[in-house]
């Protein structure tokens, strides 16, 4: 989900409208996957934007061993973290959607921030769909926006 707010989406507007209500937070597994990209443009936007979160991960234990297996360690942790803290995980991966689905954890994702965005009025109907279509063209799967779309009408379909 951070390679879709940094490059392949370029929405670091929408990351610091969500800095200003809450503690963006990431573990160190997510910064080693992401920082593989670009690292030089990873490691300022993650300093810049994130909370690394350097606790123990207790919680790893309660996924289910199946899912250890087929998870990455950046999706793993978030999950461990998302449950001992209580906290709403940000995850597009949909194996790891299913296994936070499992556990309880709350859950959100690159559109679901999209649709919160358009909610708080941080950005225009127009500016939801451009990212979305950039975010297709860079890569993230999600079907296509339809001509007649508005942002919140593509966004109810994925649901």
């Amino acid at each position: 989900m951070v390679l879709n707010l940094g490059h392949r989406g370029e929405l670091a507007d929408l990351v610091a409208e969500l800095m200003a209500e809450r503690v963006l937070t990431v573990t160190p597994e997510v910064v080693r996957e992401v920082s593989q990209d670009d690292p030089a443009y990873y490691r300022e936007f993650l300093k810049g934007h994130f909370k690394v979160h350097e606790k123990p991960l207790a919680a790893m234990g309660s996924i289910p061993p199946e899912a250890r297996e087929s998870l990455d360690p950046g999706e793993l942790s978030v999950l461990a973290v998302c449950l001992e803290e209580g906290w709403t995980a940000c995850i597009d991966e949909i194996l790891a959607r299913k296994v936070a689905v499992r556990l309880g954890i709350p859950l959100t994702g690159t559109l679901g921030l999209l649709g919160h965005a358009l909610e708080r009025k941080w950005m225009t109907d127009d500016v939801c769909l451009a990212a979305v279509r950039k975010l297709k063209q860079n890569g993230f799967y999600c079907p296509k926006v339809l001509a007649n779309d508005d942002c919140l009408d593509y966004l109810a379909r994925m649901r």
